[in-house]
């Protein structure tokens, strides 16, 4: 929502809200447990809006706009069973060129996961050569 932008008022009263995960001047993230509680109450029969200002969240505030599309969102992820969550995910790539240390660090862990990969593939294949027949047949048991 580029358009609609909350003051510093706005923010530090939404962020004093229990159901509010946070706020910044253009974006507000609500909890899981607010995002459950709109879908037991909204499917009771209640309107977005009642819901929005029964948990003392301002429609005004917040924007008619915003809470239809955040609540579509919801509504639409609870009718086809994908669990609701308050985590955030994805965003955009990094712009910036990273420094030497974050470089490093993130080659090390790359690595680190590359040797237990590795291992976890050794070990599973480990059972399959002890069992093998041997190719060809030693001098011994040939006649």
């Amino acid at each position: 929502m580029a358009g609609i932008r909350f003051t510093d008022d706005q923010v530090r009263m939404l962020r004093s809200n229990p159901w509010v995960k946070s706020a910044t001047p253009r974006y507000v993230s609500f909890t899981k447990e607010f995002m459950e509680e709109f879908i037991d109450l909204h499917s009771e029969g209640m309107t977005r809006y009642e819901i929005f200002e029964s948990c003392g969240l301002p429609v005004e505030v917040i924007g008619k706009k915003r809470i239809k599309m955040t609540t579509d969102n919801w509504i639409a992820k609870s009718n086809s069973g994908v669990e609701l969550s308050d985590k955030k995910r994805g965003g955009r790539p990094r712009t910036r060129e990273l420094a030497k240390d974050e470089l490093i660090a993130r080659q090390q862990a790359k690595i680190e996961m590359l040797q237990q990969e590795n291992d976890f593939l050794r070990q599973m294949r480990r059972p399959e050569r002890r069992h093998q027949p041997s190719k060809s047949p030693s001098k011994k048991d040939s006649r």
